[in-house]
């Protein structure tokens, strides 16, 4: 099972959670409340809190800067893709 960590826009994140061989192609299910709104954490120790009771094999930050359209460069909208190490020491 792996962790996507979605940095938005305005110091908030996005959780979601797959199954798969690769980070593209994998099923995503978004981290949602009670009444299946979808969650936001104001920081990654939130998230790691909140989803305590699970392990993750990988888990990925992903991040979509708006970088090369500012410098007037075509708007890929490419994600920047982070491997980041979860677990506690």
């Amino acid at each position: 099972m792996k962790l996507y960590i979605e940095s938005i826009e305005g110091g908030t994140y996005l959780a979601s959670i797959g199954e798969g061989e690769g980070k593209a192609e994998d099923k995503q299910n978004i981290v949602r409340d009670r009444n299946n709104i979808p969650m936001t954490f104001d920081c990654l120790n939130e998230i790691k809190v909140h989803l305590n009771h699970k392990r993750f094999d990988e888990v990925w930050l992903r991040q979509t800067t708006p970088y090369d359209e500012m410098c007037g460069l075509d708007d890929k909208q490419e994600k920047l893709e982070l491997l980041i190490d979860w677990n506690q020491k």
